[in-house]
C-alpha cells in the first residue's frame, strides 16, 4: 500500500506539483485570472511572501472576489494604510480592551456581544463614546432600565429581538429567561424575520426553558421559515407537547422549499405518530437524503432517481487540475437555460471529466435526477467496499468531485483539503518539496484522504461521528460526543443529530451519511440506514471516546 502511495505520488507530483510551470505565481501571474475563491486563494498565498511590496498588495487586495477577516488582517499588515491597519487591531479586541482605546477604534470593534458582557454600572461610561452608533446606543438606553425585561417587552419587536438575538448566552439568561412570556407577545415577535434566528437558537438552548416554554403557544407569522418551525416542533416534543410539534413540523413541510427540508419535517411527523402515511408522502419526491433513504427501506422499496453514469476516454483539451478552467466554464453556465446546460455536459461526457458531467446534467434536469459518480475507480478500486464509499461520500459532498475546486475557507480539491493539513500530512510522510497545488489532482486528493481517513477511523467507527470530525476536526467530535450526545432517550439518536450546534458539520453529516448509504449499495454491499441509525446508541460499535 505504502508502495502505491509513493508511486502514486511521483506521478502526481511530475504532473501537478508545478500547475503553472509556464506562469510563476508572481505579481503579473494575477492579471487574467478572473474573479473567483480560487484566484483569492493564490492570492492569500502569495501575499504572505516577505516580497510583496505595500504597492503590490494594495492592487492585489482590488482583485479579491470575497474577503474574509483572515485575509482583511494579512492586507492590513502588507499595505501601508494606517485605517486599515487600525480596524484590523481593533475588531478583534475585547470589551475591556476596546475601553482603553480611542473612541474610533472603540466604534469599529464594539458589537452587542461585547456590550452585553459589560457589567450595568460601565454602560454609562461607554454609551457617550457611540454617539455615531444610534442603533447601539439605543439598546444600551434600553439596557440602563431598571427592569430591562420590561423595557424590552414593551419596545417595538425589532429592537427586542435586536438585543436578544446579540447579546451573549449569559445575558440572554439573566434577563429574559426570568419568565414565561405571553402569547400575544410572542405571536407579536413572530411578525419580524428576526423571530426565525431567536427561534433557531432558543429551542437549542437549554439554560432558556422559560423562553422555551414561551414558543409552545406561538402562533407563527406568516414570515417565520421553514427551518424556525422546524426547531419550535422540536422544542413543543421537548415538552412532550406532541400536537403542536405535529403543527410546527406540518407547518415546516408546506413552508419548505428544498427536498430534504421537506422530508425532514414529514420525518418526525412519522417519529411522533409511526404513522408509515409520513413515509409514503416522503418516497413521492425526487431528493435522495437520509430521511427518503429510511423511507426506501421501511417501505421495502428500491431507490429512485439515482443515476452513476460510467464513461470513457480523456477530454481532448480541458484541464481538470487547473483551477481557473472550470471557473470559466461556470461562468457561462449562471447565464444558460437547461436546455444549453445540457448541450454543454455533453462536451464534458469522458471517463476523466466525469465529475464535470454530472454536476452539469444534475443542474440542467433541475435536481429530478441525482448523480452518485464514481469518478477516478482506479485510484480506489484496491481499498475495502466500506473505505470507498466512505471516500466517495465525503468527495460527493466536499467537492462534487470536481479536483480543482476551492471553497470559501481555501480548502482545496476534491476532497476539500486546508493547506495546513496537506501540509502536516506531506511532512508526516516526509515528502520535500510540496506544493498544495498538488491537491488539485484526484490522484493526490484520494491518496491524502485516504492517509487521513486511517488517522480519524483509529478513533471513530460510524461514517456519521468521521463525518463530523472530517469537517469540525477531531477535537469537536470527541467533545461533543463526551457531553452526552447520542445517549438513550426519546426520539434519540435523531434527536442528537438534528441539535448540534455546529450547524456546518451538523448539516455535513446527515449528508456524508446518506452518501454513505448510496455508495455502498452502487458498489454492490448494501447497508442498513435503519441498523446505522441504531448503532450511534452503543458506544463501543462507534467510537473510543465514550467507552
Amino acid at each position: 500500500m505504502l508502495y502505491k502511495f509513493f508511486i502514486g505520488l511521483f506521478l502526481c507530483l511530475c504532473i501537478c506539483i508545478d500547475l503553472f510551470a509556464d506562469e510563476p505565481v508572481n505579481f503579473a501571474f494575477f492579471n487574467d485570472k478572473p474573479r473567483s475563491l480560487a484566484k483569492d486563494f493564490y492570492i492569500y498565498e502569495y501575499v504572505q511572501s516577505d516580497a510583496v511590496t505595500p504597492k503590490e498588495a494594495k492592487a492585489l487586495f482590488g482583485m479579491v472576489h470575497t474577503m474574509n477577516m483572515r485575509f482583511f488582517h494579512l492586507f492590513a499588515k502588507k499595505m501601508d494604510n494606517l485605517e486599515y491597519k487600525k480596524i484590523s487591531k481593533c475588531v478583534d479586541l475585547d470589551v475591556s480592551a476596546l475601553l482603553k482605546e480611542d473612541d474610533e477604534c472603540l466604534n469599529m470593534g464594539i458589537n452587542i456581544a461585547k456590550v452585553t458582557s459589560l457589567p450595568k454600572g460601565q454602560l454609562k461610561l461607554i454609551k457617550p463614546r457611540l454617539k455615531h452608533n444610534k442603533e447601539l446606543v439605543n439598546l444600551i438606553t434600553l439596557m440602563e432600565n431598571e427592569n430591562v425585561y420590561e423595557a424590552a417587552l414593551s419596545s417595538d419587536i425589532n429592537t427586542f429581538l435586536t438585543l436578544f438575538n446579540g447579546s451573549i448566552t449569559a445575558y440572554k439568561a439573566a434577563i429574559f429567561n426570568q419568565n414565561i412570556i405571553p402569547k400575544e407577545q410572542m405571536d407579536r415577535l413572530s411578525h419580524s424575520a428576526k423571530f426565525n434566528q431567536f427561534a433557531y437558537n432558543v429551542a437549542q438552548n437549554d439554560k432558556l426553558d422559560n423562553v422555551q416554554k414561551s414558543l409552545l403557544s406561538v402562533t407563527p407569522a406568516a414570515g417565520i421559515n421553514a427551518k424556525a418551525l422546524f426547531y419550535l416542533g422540536l422544542n413543543a416534543l421537548k415538552y412532550e407537547e406532541k400536537e403542536r410539534a405535529l403543527y410546527f413540523f406540518e407547518l415546516s413541510n408546506e413552508r419548505s422549499t428544498k427536498g430534504e427540508e421537506k422530508d425532514k419535517a414529514l420525518f418526525w411527523q412519522y417519529l411522533v405518530t409511526k404513522d408509515k402515511h409520513y413515509l409514503e408522502r416522503i418516497v413521492q419526491d425526487n431528493d435522495i437524503n437520509m430521511y427518503s433513504l429510511y423511507a426506501y427501506e421501511m417501505l421495502d422499496l428500491p431507490y429512485k432517481n439515482i443515476v452513476s453514469p460510467v464513461l470513457e476516454g480523456t477530454h481532448p483539451s480541458f484541464n481538470v487540475n487547473d483551477p481557473f478552467a472550470w471557473i470559466k466554464v461556470m461562468n457561462k453556465v449562471y447565464h444558460m437555460s437547461s436546455e444549453e446546460v445540457e448541450t454543454l455536459a455533453q462536451s464534458f461526457k469522458y471517463a476523466n471529466t466525469l465529475p464535470h458531467y454530472s454536476y452539469l446534467m444534475e443542474r440542467a434536469t433541475r435536481y429530478s435526477k441525482n448523480y452518485y459518480p464514481i469518478p477516478y475507480p482506479e485510484e480506489i478500486n484496491s481499498y475495502t467496499i466500506h473505505r470507498q464509499a466512505l471516500m466517495l461520500a465525503i468527495a460527493r459532498q466536499e467537492s462534487r468531485f470536481i479536483p480543482s475546486v476551492v471553497s470559501t475557507s481555501y480548502a482545496l480539491g476534491m476532497m476539500q483539503f486546508m493547506p495546513f493539513v496537506a501540509r502536516d500530512i506531506a511532512k508526516k510522510e516526509k515528502l520535500e518539496d510540496f506544493s498544495v497545488s498538488a491537491m488539485f489532482d484526484p490522484r493526490i486528493a484520494y491518496l491524502f484522504g485516504n492517509i487521513h481517513l486511517n488517522f480519524l477511523e483509529k478513533s471513530l467507527y460510524h461514517p456519521l461521528f468521521v463525518a463530523y470530525a472530517y469537517n469540525g476536526g477531531m477535537g469537536f467530535t470527541k467533545r461533543h460526543l463526551q457531553a452526552g450526545a447520542f445517549s438513550d432517550g426519546m426520539y434519540e439518536p435523531f434527536l442528537s443529530m438534528e441539535t448540534m450546534i455546529n450547524e456546518e458539520s451538523r448539516e455535513y453529516g446527515k449528508k456524508v451519511l446518506a452518501n454513505y448509504v448510496v455508495y455502498r449499495h452502487l458498489l454492490g454491499e448494501d447497508v442498513s440506514i435503519k441498523n446505522l441509525f441504531e448503532i450511534l446508541l452503543v458506544p463501543a460499535a462507534t467510537d473510543r471516546f465514550r467507552n
